[in-house]
């Protein structure tokens, strides 16, 4: 009887170590990786907590890098969790022409990767998810001429290495065509603006004024650093509120901007709503699944034509500033105000 009853727990167990065994190896947890710039980006880092959260609410874990505007920092950071081997990357790249070799790499050993917010350039990415450039060029095109009708115009685009600058360069140039052709529209002066950066931007503002003069009616700025240092330039001569500037991405500063009169629009790119998508998507790239019914569009980035998803973005003015971001939830009142 002892012998019997010994045999029939030895049983047990065997059985409690094969499911707890089988159980663990078929865990269906996926490994995402996200991998952005830098944290000084407020955009991209509350992007990536949108991510997170969405990720992890439908039982993926989710291992977030910044790299400190470091494109050989993402490098190593993207190689080490490869070695880990994630299920699935997304990256907002540094330097969209170097991180080709991590998607190279990605490629390499089976780990489907996603672009986002900026297009990798030469490799074999699987998917992007962004906004839509020409959206942006239109918006700011339609703000300034709403204020100004026309006259002398500035144009600051954004990096030129960076094909979002690129995209929002020609944006804007395909939208004020037909106003520089009737001659309402004299552009004055026209750059990009490396890296993105507001030190520049002021820089080039004020050789405009040495160069040209008090006489400009408008500042296309593709981003709120951007604005926020050409308004700082204009001030020196009395002249905001009086010149219309445009900005990007709905930061603190381009927003308190907006209120001021100093800036007539700001383009907000619906964070939470672009990084549940991204992050529901990338649940599927994970788990090997199709994504044709994510696709809206196409981007070309040298080598093939990405499956894209683009969300689109909202003009922010005075009129719709707190209906949009406060009462959405973006900022509170005391922060813009």
């Amino acid at each position: 009887m002892n012998r019997h009853i010994h045999w029939i727990l030895q049983m047990l167990f065997v059985f409690a170590i094969i499911l707890s065994v089988g159980c663990s190896g078929g865990s269906d947890t996926k490994k995402i990786a996200f991998l952005y710039p830098s944290e000084t980006i407020v955009r991209f880092k509350k992007e990536s907590q949108f991510f997170k959260a969405y990720a992890e609410k439908y039982g993926a874990e989710v291992i977030i890098k910044g790299a400190d505007k470091d494109e050989s920092i993402q490098k190593e950071q993207a190689q080490e969790l490869i070695e880990q081997g994630v299920d699935a990357i997304v990256i907002i790249p540094v330097n969209v022409n170097t991180a080709a070799s991590i998607v190279r790499n990605a490629n390499e050993n089976d780990i489907p990767i996603m672009t986002y917010n900026r297009m990798i350039s030469n490799c074999e990415v699987d998917f992007f998810v962004a906004s839509s450039n020409d959206l942006i060029g239109k918006i700011m095109v339609d703000a300034v001429m709403a204020e100004k009708q026309g006259g002398n115009f500035v144009i600051f685009g954004g990096d030129k290495f960076d094909k979002n600058g690129l995209d929002l360069q020609n944006a804007i140039t395909k939208y004020l065509k037909p106003y520089k052709e009737s001659g309402k529209v004299n552009v004055v002066y026209e750059t990009f603006i490396e890296h993105w950066s507001s030190d520049i931007a002021g820089f080039e503002m004020q050789k405009v004024i040495s160069l040209y003069g008090t006489d400009i009616d408008a500042v296309i700025s593709g981003f709120d650093g951007m604005s926020d240092a050409v308004i700082d330039v204009l001030k020196k001569y009395d002249l905001q509120g009086k010149v219309a500037v445009t900005g990007q991405d709905a930061e603190i500063s381009g927003c308190k901007n907006v209120i001021a009169g100093n800036q007539c629009v700001t383009v907000y790119h619906p964070l939470k709503i672009t990084a549940e998508k991204a992050a529901e998507i990338a649940l599927e790239m994970a788990k090997g699944k199709s994504l044709k019914d994510f696709v809206n569009s196409t981007e070309f980035n040298g080598v093939k034509e990405v499956p894209t998803h683009r969300v689109n973005s909202i003009a922010i003015t005075k009129d719709n500033i707190d209906k949009v971001l406060i009462d959405g939830g973006v900022y509170k009142r005391d922060e813009l105000y």
